[in-house]
């Protein structure tokens, strides 16, 4: 193979031959010997192979045009970015963690919280990023390491609940403690979960979630802004009847509850004997509320020869006689009889009694929401003809079994006029049978 002028091994000084070894009269030969006669063949003879090429032979001009410019291998067209395939590492190699997972997972997971919550004597560890991202108060706290919150403002149990709102993909908040996340998210200032407060406060909120909250919100301080949640009771009203929460009702509270018409109840002497038990609870400290609270109940749903019963003294229970003994409540029950006994003289001829009402100026009472307990001996249905009396002393009993079922009794409460069969009546006709 050719060499490059200066590297030929023969003609350099450090390159020695064995002069012994052959003559240098005679010219150098290459041969190869075949395997199999073993004769030798000349295949190469050049008198001139020793001899050193002239640069003329080359044709190097000498001169400045024989210098290397000298360039980098970017210059060239390499570049670091483009030795690398990508693919293929991508194939070897599994794909990089997704950094918004990473910072979640680190943050549910209370990895190195940043900051302190204080609240009353509670600590909460948080990373302080989660609040602000969320809360308009907390992004005017900078950076700080631990900050106090006043505990009447925000509940230790609102702010569990709130950051965990924050930390939750698809956050459900709980009945217990909404109102204490309401009033805390107003505090820190987070509008959405001030909207999804006041969604939940206004849709799905009734009967014992309703009850509940209004207790809640007497222990927040803030009773009066949320009685109105009483008035969302309709299938619940016996069971609330029948607990201590009843009986500690306020006034105002009690009053709103019993003028409600959605209040589910078999016959308006329901609410009457309901009254009896609130006045009768705290007594005589109550007694000043007799007129109130008495002169409320709807004496003209009640039929006339019970309200008449009502009245007497020898078989009524002291705890109404406490109630009926009152003038005002006494002339209530008697507006109450007339009213029932004119409906009854007009019968079915509904047209003329509207037109007796309008001449006396007389407004008809609102009806309730009837429901009917098969299990209560004095239930009625809506058009039976039969009608037990109903004592102070069987409703109580009817409290007391009540207070002894499981906690979604009164869901089984359905509508007077979802059938006519009545097992009371059904139960009076078979004792009369016996008895004959």
């Amino acid at each position: 193979m050719p060499q490059a002028d200066g590297t030929d091994p023969e003609n350099d000084s450090s390159y020695s031959v064995d002069t012994d070894s052959q003559e240098s009269s005679t010219p150098r030969t290459y041969a190869i010997k075949e395997a199999e006669d073993d004769v030798p063949e000349t295949l190469y003879n050049n008198p001139t192979a020793n001899n050193r090429a002239t640069s003329s032979v080359l044709n190097i001009q000498p001169g400045p045009f024989n210098k290397l410019n000298e360039r980098t291998l970017s210059s060239l067209g390499f570049s670091s970015a483009s030795s690398i395939k990508t693919r293929e590492i991508r194939k070897s190699l599994a794909e990089k963690s997704n950094l918004y997972q990473e910072l979640v997972q680190l943050v549910r997971r209370r990895v190195k919280p940043n900051s302190m919550i204080n609240i009353g004597k509670s600590q909460h560890p948080v990373h302080l990023m989660v609040l602000q991202s969320f809360s308009r108060t907390f992004r005017d706290v900078s950076n700080e390491l631990i900050v106090d919150l006043a505990e009447e403002k925000v509940t230790p149990r609102a702010f569990s609940l709130i950051y965990d709102w924050m930390i939750e993909d698809t956050p459900i908040l709980p009945r217990l403690g909404l109102l204490e996340v309401f009033q805390a998210a107003s505090f820190l200032q987070i509008p959405q979960l001030v909207s999804q407060c006041q969604y939940c406060l206004d849709n799905g909120i009734k009967e014992a979630s309703a009850v509940m909250l209004y207790l809640e919100a007497r222990i927040l301080k803030l009773e009066q802004n949320y009685r109105h949640f009483l008035m969302r009771i309709s299938k619940f009203f016996l069971t609330l009847v029948a607990s201590k929460e009843f009986l500690r009702l306020r006034l105002n509270a009690l009053l709103m509850l019993i003028t409600s018409s959605d209040i589910g109840v078999n016959t308006e002497l329901e609410v009457f004997m309901a009254a009896v038990r609130w006045l009768n609870h705290q007594w005589p400290q109550r007694q000043g509320n007799i007129v109130a609270v008495a002169t409320s109940i709807r004496y003209g749903l009640i039929p006339p020869w019970l309200l008449i019963r009502l009245q007497k003294p020898d078989i009524t229970a002291v705890e109404v006689r406490r109630i009926v003994t009152e003038s005002e409540v006494r002339q209530a029950i008697h507006d109450g009889i007339a009213y029932t006994t004119t409906r009854l003289f007009y019968g079915a001829d509904r047209e003329a009694f509207k037109n007796h009402l309008h001449k006396t100026s007389a407004q008809p009472p609102k009806q309730r929401i009837w429901v009917y307990d098969r299990k209560c001996r004095y239930h009625h249905r809506l058009h039976c003809t039969l009608t037990l009396d109903l004592t102070y002393e069987t409703f109580v009993e009817y409290l007391n079994y009540l207070q002894n079922q499981k906690r979604d009794y009164w869901h089984s409460m359905e509508p007077a006029e979802a059938s006519n069969v009545c097992f009371s009546c059904q139960d009076s006709v078979n004792e009369s049978v016996i008895n004959q």
